[in-house]
């Protein structure tokens, strides 16, 4: 999965270089750039952290109710 994450890197880079030479100003590169890095570094996270799994639910189990209080908080 690295491995497609540096190619990614490298696409956006060829990307950007070819973008100011064809003519566009390196600040509006810049700017670009950064607008998309937020969004992308998020739906990144979220699938290297499990998020791609949305249609699993947490089944509670008897183990569950005795480790919570009455207001549902941990005990723990």
């Amino acid at each position: 999965m690295m491995k497609q994450h540096l190619a990614l890197a490298a696409v956006a880079a060829v990307a950007a270089v070819v973008a100011v030479w064809a003519g566009a100003p390196v600040s509006t590169v810049l700017l670009v750039a950064l607008l998309l890095a937020c969004p992308l570094m998020m739906l990144l996270m979220m699938r290297s952290m499990g998020g791609d799994q949305a249609g699993h639910q947490h089944q509670q189990t008897p183990e569950d109710d005795r480790t919570r209080n009455v207001k549902g908080t941990d005990v723990s």
